[in-house]
């Protein structure tokens, strides 16, 4: 038979025990919400660096300036000694004195020369060959014939009279100006008129160098070279008046001439195209007559 005292007692017990688990989260509907949830731990703080000072605006470095160029000068220098006996000669043998060449065969008319006692080689001593006061040819084979064609570039050789100037030159193209050295002819193309565009009888201005383009080094001293026929030069006579213009020139830069075989210089010439005249002038410094006796030439320098 159960006890009262006993059952009355397991009844408490199990009341006891469901108030436990109520009181231990069994139900919520009265429980106080959970706590917040702890804030996240700040961010590490980055070390602290000095603020860096922006560079000031520079100005941008501009090369210096190239010195200013030496001027332009022209001076004489000192002519190269004669050649030893026997002295050079130079003859013209074709066309002869006078002749007529047929206007359909000038093209290919060969002019030949006789050269003696001045030997020629290529890039070396050699001579000047020119027609109507054209720019000179170099001949280095003295006896190989030259076409007429060959001395009048890409122009037509007109008909008329001409003439034909030769004499040796140097290296350096500073001509030979012994007695003998140089040779005129006068010849006509197609037939023989009254025009003679130079007498050769009269004093006559033959014009050399400058001529053509100087390049580098070939632009430091610069030779102003010329032959004359039938003049001679002195202080109160005929004298050679130069006049040069051109990069590095106020005006014009000029000489006068008064000695035959004083050769003329330019040097400190800067890139550029350069003008050279030459006149051929009588004692009152008025130009002689004749269509060779007043001579302007250019010439170009590329440094």
């Amino acid at each position: 038979m159960n006890n009262p005292l006993h059952s009355h007692a397991l009844r408490g017990v199990l009341f006891a025990s469901i108030g436990i688990l109520f009181a231990c989260g069994g139900g919520n509907g009265e429980l106080p919400p959970p706590p917040a949830p702890p804030p996240p731990p700040p961010p590490a703080a980055a070390p602290s660096t000095p603020p860096v000072a922006s560079a000031a605006p520079t100005a941008s470095a501009e090369p210096p300036a190239p010195p200013p160029a030496a001027p332009v000068t022209l001076t004489a220098g000192q002519a190269s000694p004669d050649p030893a006996a026997p002295l050079p000669t130079v003859k013209i043998v074709s066309p002869k004195k006078g002749q007529i060449v047929p206007l359909e065969k000038a093209s290919d008319f060969e002019v030949k020369l006789n050269v003696d006692h001045w030997k020629t080689a290529m890039g070396d001593a050699h001579v000047h060959l020119i027609l109507d006061d054209r720019p000179y040819k170099p001949i280095y084979d003295t006896k190989a014939p030259v076409k007429l064609s060959e001395l009048v570039g890409s122009d037509a050789i007109a008909e008329g009279a001409h003439v034909l100037v030769a004499f040796p030159s140097r290296a350096n193209h500073e001509s030979v100006k012994t007695a003998g050295a140089l040779s005129t002819v006068e010849f006509w193309i197609g037939k023989k008129g009254a025009d003679k565009p130079q007498d050769m009888t009269k004093p006559t201005l033959v014009y050399s160098r400058p001529k053509g383009e100087y390049k580098g080094d070939m632009a430091n001293h610069v030779l102003i070279d010329f032959q004359l026929v039938n003049a001679a030069l002195a202080p109160a006579k005929q004298r050679v008046h130069i006049s040069v213009t051109g990069p590095g020139i106020e005006g014009d830069k000029s000489a006068d001439v008064t000695q035959f075989g004083t050769p003329y210089y330019l040097d400190n010439l800067q890139t550029g195209s350069y003008s050279v005249r030459l006149e051929l002038l009588g004692p009152d410094g008025v130009v002689l007559p004749g269509a060779w006796n007043s001579v302007a030439r250019t010439f170009s320098v590329s440094r």
